[in-house]
């Protein structure tokens, strides 16, 4: 009987392990497909790769967040709802952004520095003034999504072809398949970052690891996968502004949307004072951080004449930022990690 139980849990075991694997294979090749299909479609539609990776890859990326925050307010979880949009925010910067950075060393636009960031920044401080009062209303979800109808028009009205990215694959393909492939390419990637999260999500049960671990790490961690996905993919094949872009847009949507459906559908979410004071301050943290390494490059790549961290591509001027800021930013979010774990064992 033992032995036909071990056989039965080893069975189920390897099935985990094959869930992992074939997780791994799918958001692999989804995401490097999706980013050459993204780059097509900006050049047949006239617009930029940022502009395309902060609507197409950045909301399609986000999705996963928009629906276990909407779930979770439905069924009466504040905190899932709140804590997902907020935790997404801080690990795409001090984990999606800052490993890329590491190893590929990014280049920051001049579109990037002076409107997506600085957007990104208000954002941030205008939603967590709304949360100040300890309450997500109603009020406050339909505010923030006429604010992310108003950063919609925005990135319409600003859509021209201003990437620094000059050596982007463009696929034989028309522009409705490039359409309809983005989308099924966008479903491949959440369902194999959710085939991938049940794979170690069980395989971490069958060894008897606590819920709360599992939910610190591979559930906290699953729903940005298609953001780690399309950023790594954008790095490697050296289209930074498209990283930015998935990072920067992917937050902004988190906060206007993610937050704003579940105060909707709930009628209101009452904020735990903790979620402000500890996740809220590293968020508005880490994205402070990002911009002050990207502000001091900016500033030591103008003092640097002929200094290879300066690039001009085109007529756009990029500032590259330095691996070792990177590795900053990857370091205090551990530090962060590192005070979320101690809150809970206390």
């Amino acid at each position: 009987m033992s032995k036909a139980l071990s056989s039965v849990d080893m069975i189920e075991i390897l099935s985990f392990v094959a869930a992992i694997a074939v997780g791994f294979v799918i958001l692999s090749w989804s995401a490097d497909r999706l980013i050459e299909v993204a780059s097509t479609l900006a050049s047949r539609l006239g617009m930029s790769i940022l502009t395309i990776g902060m609507t197409i890859v950045a909301f399609g990326t986000s999705a996963p967040e928009l629906l276990v925050s909407s779930v979770a307010a439905l069924e009466g979880s504040a905190g899932i709802a709140i804590g997902n949009a907020l935790g997404s925010n801080i690990i795409n910067i001090g984990l999606v952004l800052a490993l890329c950075g590491v190893i590929y060393p990014l280049v920051v636009s001049r579109r990037i520095i002076t409107r997506e960031l600085p957007l990104l920044g208000l954002v941030v401080a205008f939603s967590l003034a709304l949360m100040l009062d300890g309450d997500l209303s109603q009020m406050d979800g339909f505010i923030l999504a006429g604010a992310l109808i108003a950063y919609c028009y925005y990135l319409a009205r600003h859509s021209g072809g201003d990437s620094e990215d000059d050596e982007v694959v463009i696929l034989p393909i028309t522009t409705t398949r490039a359409v309809v492939e983005s989308l099924v390419l966008l479903a491949l990637l959440m369902g194999s970052s959710k085939l991938l999260v049940w794979g170690a999500s069980e395989l971490a049960r069958s060894f008897g690891i606590s819920e709360i671990t599992i939910g610190l790490t591979v559930i906290a961690f699953g729903t940005s996968l298609p953001e780690m996905a399309a950023a790594m993919a954008s790095a490697r094949k050296g289209l930074f502004d498209l990283v930015m872009a998935t990072v920067i847009g992917s937050n902004i949507f988190n906060l206007l949307g993610v937050l704003a459906f579940p105060g909707i559908l709930s009628g209101g979410l009452e904020i735990d004072s903790s979620v402000l004071q500890r996740d809220g301050l590293a968020m508005a943290g880490l994205t402070v951080l990002l911009a002050i390494c990207v502000v001091t490059s900016l500033s030591m790549n103008r003092n640097e004449s002929g200094s290879s961290s300066t690039m001009a591509l085109g007529k756009v001027v990029c500032s590259r930022i330095p691996r070792y800021k990177s590795a900053i930013i990857l370091a205090v979010f551990a530090g962060y990690l590192g005070i979320l774990a101690m809150s809970i064992i206390g």
